[in-house]
């Protein structure tokens, strides 16, 4: 009777364990332009399916943007992030209000030159963010203005402002800067580091065929991502950059995750 006791005592043990392991797992999302075409239901019953934690980067504004939460919602999914411009005058609260229903945040870019009046101008909608509880974060962009995770960072630090972070984002960062440095910038974004995404990517592409991939493809090596994420102790979300992926979105969808589930048994 007391093996008996004891077998059950262990097992519950290892059901609390698992379930520790699991929560302490980044959420996965899969960006917008990986979606197949399909209405908001028919997408979140996908992601549902596949084993996503919810969609990232969308476009939708105002009530097409709260119809979409309203969808995720439903199976149990969330709409993490918008993706928007920083201008010389604030963003209007009222095209990502329904965001701060369930905490999500916008991916702000910068394509302008970065003026006083631009810098109070984020300063704003970040303040006005904060109130409705979305938080902001500077998505570093190859091309625009803000490209490179030091020129975020170097924003971030002028705005000065706790609601205000920075996104790192893999093919990004190969594209404009040192692949050898990824565990110093990621080190030095900690403080304020709100969001990643990652991809398949080749270690020295040069351009958006070969730094954006499935996951279970390209030469980056993954767990390197993952590990220097852990080391600085970040426990937010990880999301799926899938922008121009060519073929059948669904198993690309499904490889990706697939991929990612093993990199996490792996660890």
């Amino acid at each position: 009777m007391k093996n008996y006791y004891l077998l059950i005592g262990l097992s519950l043990l290892a059901c609390l364990v698992a379930q520790a392991e699991e929560s302490d797992q980044p959420e996965f999302y899969a960006f917008r332009n990986g979606m197949p075409g399909l209405g908001y239901e028919k997408e979140a019953l996908l992601l549902k399916e596949l084993g996503y934690s919810g969609i990232s980067q969308v476009s939708e504004k105002g009530p097409k943007l709260a119809k979409r939460i309203q969808a995720f919602r439903r199976h149990g999914l969330k709409v993490l992030s918008i993706y928007l411009t920083a201008e010389e005058t604030p963003i209007d609260p009222d095209i990502y209000r329904a965001l701060g229903e369930d905490g999500g945040m916008i991916e702000l870019t910068v394509r302008k030159q970065i003026t006083p009046k631009l810098i109070e101008s984020i300063r704003q909608t970040v303040e006005s963010a904060e109130k409705i509880n979305v938080r902001v974060a500077l998505y570093p962009h190859h091309g625009f203005t803000v490209a490179t995770m030091p020129q975020a960072i170097d924003l971030a630090d002028k705005v000065d402002h706790p609601n205000l972070g920075v996104m790192f984002n893999l093919c990004h960062f190969l594209i404009n800067e040192n692949e050898k440095d990824l565990e110093r910038i990621l080190e030095r974004a900690s403080p304020r580091l709100f969001s990643v995404s990652t991809n398949g990517a080749d270690i020295d592409g040069k351009d958006w065929t070969t730094l954006i991939q499935p996951l279970d493809e390209g030469t980056f090596p993954q767990k390197r991502l993952l590990d220097a994420l852990r080391k600085i102790g970040y426990s937010g979300p990880v999301t799926l950059q899938c922008f121009n992926i060519k073929g059948d979105k669904r198993a690309k969808l499904k490889r990706s995750i697939s991929a990612w589930k093993v990199l996490l048994e792996d660890d």
